[in-house]
């Protein structure tokens, strides 16, 4: 640490003296261990895998049997083939019935669906024959049935290969025994096609001139990659050392060329499998890689020597370079700018382009910054006066109250029961009303507002439809605010019936839950607007900045003015209150109507309580 410290400042000599202690001496000294041990250990490997490989085979190939096995077993006490086995053979009639009831019931449902099984066939003692091959004994021409037959106590004998139409077929028999006096009265033949397993067999070389093929314990060759050597006997190599083997590995020498043998045997099958690697595949090429690795290693500690210099003094240049910048950035100088050289993709590179992106970043949030206390200010103010008009605005409660209450109590005494409903709906309505405006609420509370206000309306045109489409108890899993909906509904009655001269006949409120929130559409059957104001409201739906001065009818003067900035206003709130994810926009206005829909968030984990407003 001391010699690091205060003997050697400079990045570039400790670069060098880092090369050499942490890199170039290790190497020469494990690369010498490295040739020892690599030898070895990919004999090792080699063998391993082998080893795995054959495992692999064997066990494929003791499942497969063992599967055949089981499959084919309750054929012997099948009843079919029981009454098969005990007719003579001069019934000619109950032959022929047995034999296609066998052959439609048994044989064919059995081989249906297995390509690899080439044919099956059931012998009795009597001489008689059921099979998909041949109809008599005859048609199996020269095999000979008695070698066939399983000897001593296995009821199981896998046979050598013989040929059919130029394919290898491995035929297995298996014993039938009476189910009263378990004597052996039958013999089954399954004829399996080799190509699944020669298929599989060849697969599992592990070089590129490695083999695997399988010996039975008659010492002959029963599967190989060369089919010429199927049928002949072993090599002299494996009668000495693998013959009376389970399993294990050697290296011999065959015809001149060493190879490392992997074997295993099976005993359900009794067969050997024998895997075959050339050893110069394994190690030949290692002493060509270790001159080439080191002459490699000598060119690459010249060049790494010869530009090793130049890059720490570049590398230490531009970190000088970017810790002068550094401070002068953190001092307030915002307008410095690194120097970039044109082409450069390196990390220097990268870090001096990261380094100009984070100083103009900040200056732009500074900007930001600025910009929306400014913006806080005059929200603020709009607040504050929007509040002013609200209190001008605002009635006598009790006055309202006292006034509405004298109306019913003279609706009732005259039986005017029309006029004692509105004015009940009325007192509801500005109940309602002249509550805070921005405390949040359930949209369950709003749309009894809402039809309160419709039932008023509906006093006054007795031929309105009013069509609500939705769960009340969803609306309490939504959140909402206070008189957000009363300007939309007011909206169509003024404008898309009364200024079109229009009478009211139908409005509509659908609602239903989505992905993200809750949507409430507003429909009526009004005039609409023009496409042009539509498309400028959607716009300024759409836009994250403030958009009420280019909003359409924003002009006092105009006709349009209180219904496009009710709808901003209402859009708005609903932003500042939940974010820009909800809001207004306007689905279509035609000359049959107007669709608005409106996003609100739904309630996470309660209903909302309007008293306390809180989420509970």
């Amino acid at each position: 640490m001391y010699v690091f410290k205060y003997k050697i400042k400079t990045i570039r000599v400790k670069l060098i003296l880092i090369f050499f202690t942490f890199f170039l001496l290790p190497f020469l000294l494990f690369g010498s261990i490295w040739y020892q041990r690599s030898t070895q250990l990919i004999e090792e490997n080699a063998i391993t895998s082998a080893r795995k490989s054959i495992q692999q085979a064997n066990s494929y190939l003791n499942y497969y049997f063992g599967e055949l096995e089981r499959t084919t077993f309750p054929l012997i006490t099948h009843p079919l083939i029981q009454d098969f086995m005990k007719i003579p053979s001069d019934d000619v009639y109950q032959r022929l019935s047995l034999t296609m009831q066998i052959q439609n019931q048994v044989i064919n449902q059995v081989i249906y669906g297995k390509n690899e099984v080439y044919g099956l066939s059931i012998i009795s003692e009597n001489g008689m024959i059921v099979s998909n091959l041949a109809d008599t004994l005859e048609g199996f021409g020269t095999r000979n049935l008695s070698q066939l037959e399983p000897m001593g106590q296995r009821n199981i004998k896998f046979n050598r290969i013989h040929w059919e139409n130029g394919m290898p077929i491995l035929t297995i028999s298996r014993k039938f025994t009476d189910a009263s006096t378990y004597r052996t009265n039958g013999l089954m033949l399954i004829d399996l096609r080799l190509n699944e397993i020669s298929a599989f067999i060849n697969k599992i070389g592990l070089s590129k001139t490695g083999i695997t093929w399988i010996a039975n314990d008659e010492g002959e060759v029963l599967l190989h990659p060369n089919q010429n050597q199927i049928g002949k006997g072993v090599p002299d190599w494996y009668n000495e050392n693998i013959r009376e083997k389970e399993q294990g590995s050697l290296i011999v020498n065959d015809s001149g060329v060493q190879k490392l043998i992997v074997f295993e045997h099976s005993p359900l099958t009794e067969w050997t499998l024998v895997s075959e690697v050339p050893l110069k595949e394994l190690t030949g090429d290692l002493f060509a890689l270790r001159n080439v690795t080191l002459i490699i290693l000598m060119a690459v500690t010249l060049v790494s020597l010869f530009f090793i210099g130049g890059f720490a003094l570049s590398l230490t240049n531009s970190l000088s370079n970017m810790k002068r910048l550094m401070k002068r950035a953190g001092s307030g100088e915002m307008f410095v700018r690194a120097h970039v050289p044109p082409g450069r993709h390196d990390e220097l590179g990268e870090l001096n382009e990261s380094f100009n992106h984070m100083v103009e970043k900040l200056q732009r949030l500074i900007d930001e910054i600025h910009a929306s206390e400014l913006r806080e200010k005059e929200l603020m103010i709009k607040q504050r006066e929007t509040m002013l008009k609200s209190m001008q605005a605002q009635i006598n409660p009790h006055f309202l109250y006292n006034t509405l209450e004298v109306i019913n109590s003279y609706a009732i005494l005259e039986d005017v029961m029309p006029i004692s409903r509105m004015a009940i709906a009325l007192a509801s309505l500005f109940r309602y009303s002249i509550t805070n405006g921005d405390s949040k609420i359930s949209l369950y509370d709003e749309m009894q507002h809402i039809q309160t206000y419709l039932d008023i309306q509906k006093e006054r045109f007795e031929h309105l439809t009013v069509d609500m489409q939705f769960s009340w108890s969803d609306l309490r899993q939504v959140q909402g605010l206070r008189l957000i909906l009363q300007p939309l509904v007011e909206n169509v009655f003024r404008h898309a019936y009364e200024k079109h001269e229009r009478y009211p006949e139908f409005v509509a409120l659908k609602g239903e839950r989505t992905t993200v929130g809750y949507r409430l559409v507003i429909i009526d059957n009004g005039g609409g607007m023009e496409f042009s104001i539509m498309e400028r409201l959607n716009k300024a739906f759409q836009s994250t900045e403030d958009a009420e001065p280019h909003l359409p009818g924003n002009d006092q003067n105009d006709e349009n003015q209180w219904g496009n900035v009710g709808l901003w206003n209402v859009h708005q709130r609903l932003r500042l209150s939940f974010g820009v994810s909800y809001g207004l926009n306007i689905l279509k206005s035609t000359n049959k109507g107007t669709w608005i829909e409106v996003h609100l968030p739904l309630i996470n984990g309660g209903t909302w309580d309007a008293d306390n407003d809180y989420c509970r």
